[in-house]
């Protein structure tokens, strides 16, 4: 077992993913990482964290290896973790296995190490001495609760059971339409392989049901189109996943293909990921 640092602005309970700023940052830690290895959680020096937790060893997860999107968690926000733009500063994450928070009072972690650690700690992992991991592990701690949104469910007991889980009871008095614009969908983008940088964007119950049916239509095994998943986003509500939906495509609205407008050519997967991420990003500041 490895013992790792990361040095963040804060430690909250319940605790969301190990959470990093780039893509390249999340997965250097997540090829470094083995099953059962820990990460502890130091607030930076800077003024966006806490004075009181300045500098405090705050917390230690358990991180797999299951990459998760940080936007899909109902975590604690505050303004300055958006940039000028209005991005999440840190929008990719791994999935917890468990979580502690340090018990009051905290240990200052300059009285463990007195080494630098440079950029690496506070934008990816950095393993620790045995003597300084030893030193850690010792301090008194106490679990915390994992958030668990519908998607990070689904990842435990798969996608179907828990959207099924998480769909309202019917109601006699409420039509089908309306019962089921209340059930649990996905967002989808779907590249369209054989096509120039074109991604069917659309909304569905089951996004795999969605893909088969394009598939069996376009028959790639005799040359024809191919549809592969690029990007899905499970939301609470149909309507969620509908607007979702527009938004997407109102983004790329010059790029519509005008036979269907639902597909988006000349549209390469960095520009949607980044206008996917946005989205996500701007609800969940719509909910702080």
């Amino acid at each position: 077992m490895t013992i790792y640092i990361t040095k963040t602005w804060g430690f909250d309970s319940p605790s969301g993913p190990l959470q990093f700023s780039t893509s390249g940052w999340r997965d250097r830690a997540r090829a470094e990482l083995k099953p059962g290895d820990l990460v502890v959680i130091v607030g930076t020096m800077g003024e966006e964290t806490a004075a009181d937790e300045r500098g405090k060893i705050l917390g230690l997860v358990e991180p797999t290896t299951v990459v998760v999107s940080s936007l899909d968690f109902d975590l604690a926000h505050r303004a300055n973790h958006f940039d000028q733009e209005g991005n999440y500063r840190w929008p990719f994450g791994l999935e917890l296995a468990r979580a502690w928070r340090f018990t009051e009072p905290r240990t200052v972690f300059a009285d463990v190490s007195a080494r630098p650690f440079g950029m690496a700690s506070a934008q990816g992992i950095v393993p620790l001495l045995g003597h300084e991991a030893d030193a850690i592990l010792g301090l008194p701690r106490e679990d915390v609760e994992l958030l668990q949104p519908v998607r990070a469910r689904a990842r435990i007991v798969g996608q179907e059971v828990a959207r099924r889980r998480a769909a309202p009871p019917p109601a006699t008095r409420r039509t089908g339409v309306m019962h089921m614009r209340r059930a649990p969908a996905f967002t989808y983008a779907m590249a369209i392989e054989g096509a120039s940088s074109a991604y069917k964007i659309g909304w569905a119950f089951d996004w795999r049901h969605r893909e088969r049916q394009f598939n069996q239509a376009a028959m790639p095994e005799l040359g024809g189109l191919r549809y592969r998943i690029a990007f899905e986003q499970l939301w609470d509500t149909a309507m969620d996943a509908f607007r979702m939906e527009q938004s997407i495509l109102r983004t790329f609205d010059e790029s519509r293909h005008a036979s269907n407008r639902e597909v988006v050519a000349r549209v390469d997967r960095r520009s949607l990921e980044r206008a996917w991420i946005a989205y996500l990003a701007n609800q969940r500041r719509s909910r702080r």
